[in-house]
């Protein structure tokens, strides 16, 4: 396929393509680390979520609090959320945006609440709220 074919493909793609309504992928970022959070007291695992970044000092934030046994993990993930897993956090319809959330010790309790408080009402969380902070939540592992 020559260059000229595969920029109008592009160009007609973006054209046509509707990219709010796909799930792809956060694109391949070499010093992106993916982190497993769970919530305590949440044995089942159902509400665990995934949340991605290359912020360094996050990253470095996280990997201190995996050190701590988990009823030392007081600090819990705060930022914003958007529409649809991002290609991380399935099996939800929602995912913190890249490389903007951080941990926290405390927050409003407006974002509070669990993934599937989020699941079940993403507009609102995404357009009204502006942001998730579930109180409960801590920094279970790294994915490798």
């Amino acid at each position: 396929m020559n260059v000229r074919l595969l920029y109008l493909l592009a160009a007609s793609c973006i054209a046509a393509c509707d990219d709010s309504s796909l799930d792809l992928p956060i694109a391949a970022d070499p010093d992106a680390v993916t982190f497993v959070f769970k919530m305590h007291g949440d044995v089942s695992g159902v509400q665990d979520f995934r949340a991605v970044t290359s912020d360094a000092e996050v990253i470095d934030m996280v990997r201190a609090e995996l050190l701590l046994s988990e009823n030392d993990r007081h600090l819990f993930i705060i930022g914003p959320i958007d529409r649809g897993d991002g290609g991380q956090n399935v099996p939800w319809n929602w995912h913190f945006v890249p490389d903007q959330w951080t941990l926290t010790e405390f927050a409003i309790e407006l974002c509070d609440g669990n993934a599937e408080l989020v699941n079940q009402d993403i507009d609102y969380w995404v357009d009204t709220v502006g942001q998730f902070c579930p109180w409960g939540s801590y920094a279970a592992q790294e994915e490798l």
